[in-house]
């Protein structure tokens, strides 16, 4: 059975999640105690898609070649996708810049988001820069920050 399809709505440069929210999820006060961050809340803007470095946001993730890879992932949009990462991301890796990559593992592959840490007056936040399909050796080699503990 497949889910209906819920518009997607903005708040000016913020997309917002399929219940009208902004905060697609958060880096928790505890989780960004072990990782030695600030904590903070996890938002989608529309950004810019022009073909070149510093493009972000929505309209990056969308782009021709990766909205028919989240397609084919199950994906709608970049806005269904944003949020099931960020709602149950496992893993949490360092990257480049300062930036984090928020990881969740779907059998052989994974989804990934790649956030930066933003200023803003009423609560600085992580911006989604863009986000993947990833295979399962993208991580082969690289060390998580923090991972979801396994639930026995």
């Amino acid at each position: 059975m497949e889910k209906q399809a819920v518009p997607v709505q903005y708040d000016g440069e913020f997309v917002l999640t399929s219940n009208g929210s902004r905060d697609f999820g958060e880096i928790s006060p505890e989780i960004a105690d072990q990782i030695k961050r600030q904590a903070g809340k996890i938002r989608l803007r529309v950004g810019e898609q022009a073909g070149k470095p510093g493009d972000y946001g929505e309209s990056h993730i969308e782009r021709k070649e990766r909205i028919q890879e989240l397609r084919l992932n199950g994906y709608q949009n970049a806005r269904d996708f944003v949020q099931d990462v960020a709602d149950g991301y496992t893993a949490i890796y360092a990257n480049k810049g300062g930036r984090l990559t928020l990881h969740k593992k779907i059998g052989k592959t994974g989804i990934s988001l790649f956030v930066e840490l933003m200023p803003a007056i009423d609560g600085d936040f992580y911006d989604v820069k863009t986000g993947m399909v990833t295979r399962d050796t993208y991580y082969k080699n690289k060390k998580p920050l923090w991972e979801k503990p396994q639930s026995g």
